[in-house]
């Protein structure tokens, strides 16, 4: 098999195929229904069955057995698959209008469409149907074709698709998999599940809750526990143990819980900076250790790091990660080749990278230049904050300085600004706290640019208002 001019083997029992060694043994566990893997293939042939040829599938199952289910079923009808970067209203309304033939795949039946278009619903319920024959479950899939695309989280701008091939995303898999062998004993292979509190339609959440199992063959869990509580009742369900794949607002809330998760074997983090002080605290929490990913859409998974002991990055196997004037030259067989990351880099000398901070993410106060990235960073570790960010308005005035925007208990300016001045320089200090009632992040953690525009507006007309 070859994907975009790379030799990309694939092995032929890996549980995506339906290799029969692989039929009974169980694929999501947790939910509703226990689900092996000959279950999940039989209920895709399904679904499939029900997909017209050509048309474009828009997988917003919430369920991982669902999603999982509809996955299958668009690639085994060769269907264009599409995955939203949030479930806002807005952003689905122009991406259905841009797609052909778009088929919405949900397995909520009750609640009404979040959108608006003429888009078909193609509603099911997830559950195990009559069993098949294994001949008829074992399947080609095109792994050439650019059949899935993901969207970039928004974060600097607008959201912009990403084509990706099942042969880029399962490479990608393999190498993953390769690097936590090396960093965990019996790596990804060993655990019995994978408790994710990411979406899986988000490149780290795919990555890590649908193609980890499909390619590695290792359970899901079947939710995404988001609150510190319902991740401790999830691995409590979980009698042998999993790892857990986390953004770090999950793993500072589980922290700031004060109670230890039990049966972790390890944490997979990514979609922002982990800070190293968080880090520690998480490790201690969890008893296990927390592998940090670096990536993008683009790419997926290019590197990782146990950020409570390494500075540096380590390349996932068959990754070269260079400097250039532009930012980091990332090369690799799991995606096109090569990319241009935003992220300036500099070599460790040992194989590895440190980041420097993100292209454009540079701002310049008062003739003093800080990383919004390295500030934003430092938030973590602020006393009494439940979610905040630094915010520099596009103005362009004079002068302009930053806003911290945040949610949560009321902060005491004063004791904020003690705290801030005794680690930045003082130019930087926030103009002004502004809070709300919940920071505007989608599914996978990022805000939205364009929604931090909208609450600085909004204050900037209530206070002219006044």
């Amino acid at each position: 098999m070859s994907t975009m001019g790379v030799t990309c083997d694939v092995a032929p029992d890996l549980p995506l195929l339906a290799a029969p060694a692989w039929l009974d043994r169980p694929a999501v566990v947790g939910g509703r229904h226990d689900w092996t893997w000959r279950q999940l293939h039989t209920a895709s042939v399904a679904l499939a069955a029900r997909l017209p040829a050509g048309v474009t599938v828009v997988n917003l199952c919430n369920s991982r057995a669902g999603f999982l289910v509809a996955w299958l079923a668009a690639l085994r009808r060769g269907c264009l698959q599409q995955l939203p970067p949030s479930s806002g209203a807005v952003e689905l309304s122009a991406m259905l209008a841009a797609g052909v033939d778009p088929i919405i795949v949900s397995d909520d039946t009750d609640a009404p469409p979040p959108w608006s278009s003429p888009a078909h619903r193609l509603a099911f319920v997830p559950r195990p149907v009559a069993a098949m024959p294994d001949a008829a479950l074992v399947w080609t899939p095109d792994f050439d074709a650019p059949l899935v695309e993901l969207y970039t989280s928004g974060s600097t701008g607008r959201p912009e698709p990403q084509a990706k091939t099942l042969g880029q995303l399962v490479r990608g898999a393999q190498r993953l998999g390769e690097q936590l062998a090396a960093r965990v004993d019996g790596g990804c292979v060993a655990q019995r599940v994978i408790v994710c509190s990411v979406p899986s339609q988000h490149m780290f959440g795919l990555e890590t809750s649908v193609l980890l199992p499909l390619v590695h063959g290792v359970a899901l869990f079947d939710g995404r526990p988001l609150l510190p509580a319902d991740v401790r009742a999830a691995f409590e369900r979980c009698a042998g143990g999993a790892c857990w794949v986390a953004t770090p607002l999950h793993l500072r809330a589980q922290v700031q819980s004060g109670e230890a998760l039990a049966r972790c074997r390890f944490v997979i983090a990514s979609t922002m900076p982990l800070a190293p002080a968080l880090a520690v605290e998480a490790e201690h929490c969890c008893g296990a250790p927390v592998l940090e990913i670096y990536g993008s859409t683009e790419t997926g998974a290019v590197a990782m790091r146990r950020t409570a002991q390494d500075a540096s990055w380590r390349p996932l196997p068959g990754v070269r990660v260079e400097p250039g004037d532009a930012g980091a030259i990332v090369r690799g067989t799991h995606f096109r080749s090569p990319q241009t990351l935003a992220d300036q880099i500099e070599g460790d000398g040992r194989g590895g990278f440190h980041l420097l901070g993100r292209r454009g993410d540079l701002i310049k106060i008062a003739g003093r230049r800080a990383s919004l990235q390295g500030l934003n960073l430092l938030l973590q570790d602020l006393p009494g904050l439940t979610d905040g960010v630094f915010y520099l308005p596009a103005t362009g005035a004079p002068g302009e300085r930053l806003i911290l925007i945040h949610a949560g208990a009321p902060l005491d300016r004063t004791q904020v600004e003690a705290w801030l001045r005794a680690r930045i320089d003082p130019v930087f200090l926030p103009r002004a706290i502004v809070r709300v009632d919940n920071l505007p992040r989608a599914t996978h953690g990022k805000l939205p640019r364009q929604a931090l525009d909208a609450i600085y507006d909004a204050w900037r007309n209530e206070r002219a208002a006044r």
